[in-house]
């Protein structure tokens, strides 16, 4: 018995030993299948110098070459390969992609305008658009980037260069709403992030909706909590804070920053934020680390003035605003606008005097404007200025004849006139 079974095992192995030895190697389109493609250059290599590769091969070792960072290697293959078959859908537009990668633009639409009339897909679509983009034709790019997000939604290159083209063309909502899409097929850097804080800034989403939440574990102002910005305990009572949602200029700004802890257009989103939800502090903290490292900007210039607003500094605002007329940030009207906004705010407060004061500038800024000749009628005919106020309104009736409220601006003047008349 024992005999039997040597004698079988003999056999087997006899037939084994051939098999094994006659087994065939990988070909390269395994080996690359596999992902190594250091393998899969080694054995196509020879081939291609040996001018004995097939084109389907060709397109092989261009790839493995993409894959090992060596593009200009794989450039050439593809070159050589459109030398035979000009009409190669994949060649052309693996070369589009690569000279597009490069920089070099208009070379690479020549090839990617022939691989899409060869063969009309995503990637080639992709590419496409980014081609267009790079070379500021939008409404080119946003056609083929739209046809290849229909095909094929995985691609986030595709809604984020969609969204950059909306917020050049300042729509803000389409703008978030591709790069939402991005961030939803995956694509996280602070860039994307910095240009939803730009999409909400131009929609003035600086807060999102403010909500009351409990917290298991204690927060402070600025801390992102499943997805959501704490803005402050409320006073009383524990563990609920007042939070706002993501959607928004704040959150986004925090978002930049923990990417890019340096990064000077966070700060910007920051104060800007905190500005909007009333946190005076914070908004001011941001802007100082920001007016550290750039000053003399109309963004900058702006956020001073709207805090001096929210801190009622109105002298602090006046030197600003003087300073940035001068610097030339603002023009005339803009510069009247905060004077007005500084003035109706003084008058609120019940300090009239100082309210005509700064609308008296504001005025000097914009002498034809209706809200700030009306704000000044109106305050000398409270303090009892009739000779003023009898010109202001004179102004309004002779600038604005079509006013809605004409017949009651002029009732006023006839009724200023005649009690100046009787004076006399």
């Amino acid at each position: 018995m024992q005999l039997k079974s040597l004698m079988l095992t003999s056999v087997i192995l006899s037939l084994s030993l051939p098999l094994l030895a006659e087994a065939p190697e990988k070909g390269p389109v395994e080996v690359y299948a596999r992902g190594d493609y250091t393998g899969a250059v080694k054995l196509l290599e020879p081939k291609y110098r040996g001018e004995k590769i097939a084109i389907q091969e060709c397109i092989i070792l261009a790839r493995a070459y993409l894959h090992l960072e060596r593009a200009n290697d794989a450039l050439a293959v593809l070159k050589s390969v459109l030398n035979i078959d000009r009409e190669n859908p994949e060649a052309n537009s693996l070369a589009g992609r690569i000279l597009n990668e490069q920089g070099k633009h208009k070379q690479a639409l020549e090839y990617l305008k022939q691989a899409w009339r060869l063969k009309r897909d995503s990637p080639t679509a992709s590419t496409l658009g980014a081609c267009y983009y790079a070379l500021g034709e939008f409404t080119k790019a946003k056609v083929y980037l739209e046809n290849a997000l229909s095909e094929d939604i995985r691609d986030p290159r595709n809604s984020f260069i969609l969204g950059k083209i909306c917020l050049e063309r300042g729509f803000g909502a389409m703008a978030e709403k591709n790069l939402l899409k991005a961030e939803e097929a995956g694509m996280a850097s602070a860039e994307l992030h910095l240009l939803l804080g730009q999409a909400y800034l131009l929609q003035r989403k600086y807060v999102g909706p403010i909500l009351v939440r409990r917290l298991s574990e204690p927060a402070k102002a600025g801390d992102i909590v499943d997805d959501y910005v704490v803005l402050g305990g409320i006073e009383g009572v524990s563990n609920q804070y007042r939070v706002c949602t993501r959607h928004c200029v704040l959150y986004e700004g925090y978002r930049v920053l923990e990417a890019e802890p340096d990064n000077i257009d966070a700060r910007y989103l920051l104060a800007r934020g905190w500005l909007a939800a009333g946190n005076k502090d914070l908004a001011a903290g941001n802007l100082l680390l920001l007016l550290e490292r750039e000053k003399g900007t109309l963004r900058v210039a702006e956020l001073q003035i709207q805090l001096h607003l929210a801190r009622r500094e109105y002298g602090s605002l006046e030197r600003t605003l003087e300073a940035a007329k001068e610097a030339g940030l603002f023009d005339a009207q803009r510069t009247a606008e905060f004077y007005y906004q500084a003035a109706m705010m003084l008058r609120v407060a019940g300090n009239r005097k100082e309210a005509m004061r700064l609308l008296s500038k504001a005025e000097s800024y914009a002498p034809t404007s209706a809200p700030i000749l009306r704000s000044l009628a109106g305050l000398h005919l409270g303090l009892g200025h009739r000779s003023e106020a009898q010109g202001y309104y004179a102004r309004l009736v002779e600038l604005f004849p079509d006013a809605a409220d004409i017949n009651n601006l002029r009732n006023r003047l006839r009724v200023l006139q005649d009690q100046t008349r009787t004076e006399r």
